[in-house]
């Protein structure tokens, strides 16, 4: 019998020690077992990983200077030894079958570099709200295949959710270091353009709400302006031609004024269709 691919799980975490091993609970109660927990302690002031993780089979954990979220992810990447790579940040977990529902699906589609799917929301104590992040039932068949058209400036893969192969993770296309808010908008919208994905329609992950102190999910504008830095990012991909550039500058500058608009209501920016067009034609400037 071939052996099952090893799938690297990595865990970032900074300064939050509180719902870490939950996080790991979930990961080594998997259904699927060949795999590999990554825990990057991102420069944390107090040495809680490392004892956490002592408690978890198959728990590898690695200390670097504080970098910021793309840094870790990368870092993890680096050391990671599997054939697929999974994400999970320290406060959010996964359903026990998680891991072999995805990996069933990548070993089945060689075409497809990505699978995520639906997450369930829930509170401070990891109970339930009643709410479930994903695609509207409407939308389910435009979130799996070539993505990339109708993701960009619009959505990306929910944080807790997609396997990766590793493959996938170039010079070029790992999370923006230089990007402290935003890091999986640019990373995934990058990805979209070069891989298909597929999407499973139901909650294999549950992502927490909660209102800690600088979690960045939370301050909305501080994602303004990651559209000029998506943009340049393309073009480091070896994104030429004109008329894919203004496409994709056209697209990006609607997602910074829908952003705005949301953030600031009472300021709001309106642009006509002729000036939307100039301004993509001058790169977002």
């Amino acid at each position: 019998m071939n052996q099952l691919p090893l799938v690297s799980v990595i865990i970032p975490t900074y300064n939050r020690e509180k719902y870490l091993l939950q996080a790991l609970n979930s990961v080594a109660n998997q259904t699927y077992t060949n795999l590999e927990i990554i825990v990057v302690d991102d420069g944390s002031d107090i040495n809680y990983a490392e004892k956490i993780c002592e408690k978890i089979k198959n728990c590898k954990y690695y200390y670097k200077r504080n970098g910021g979220l793309s840094s870790a992810r990368n870092y993890g990447v680096s050391k990671a030894k599997g054939e697929y790579i999974a994400f999970l940040d320290d406060d959010d977990y996964w359903r026990v079958d998680k891991l072999q529902i995805q990996v069933a699906v990548l070993n089945k589609k060689s075409s497809i570099d990505l699978v995520h799917s639906a997450a369930e929301v829930v509170d401070e104590k990891g109970l339930r709200v009643g709410k479930v992040i994903g695609a509207a039932q409407n939308k389910v068949n435009k979130r799996s295949g070539y993505v990339f058209w109708n993701a960009l400036g619009v959505w990306v893969v929910k944080s807790p959710t997609p396997l990766i192969r590793k493959s996938v993770f170039k010079p070029d296309l790992l999370f923006d270091e230089t990007i402290k808010v935003g890091e999986d908008i640019d990373f995934y919208q990058r990805l979209f353009y070069r891989h298909k994905v597929y999407y499973i329609n139901k909650p294999l992950a549950f992502y927490r709400e909660h209102a800690a102190i600088g979690r960045l999910s939370t301050q909305q504008e501080k994602y303004i302006g990651i559209e000029k830095k998506m943009y340049a990012n393309f073009l480091k991909m070896g994104v030429y031609n004109v008329i894919l550039k203004k496409r994709i500058a056209f697209k990006l500058l609607k997602s910074d004024l829908d952003r705005w608009n949301k953030i600031y209501p009472n300021n709001k920016r309106k642009y006509n269709l002729i000036k939307q067009l100039f301004l993509a034609s001058k790169l977002l400037n």
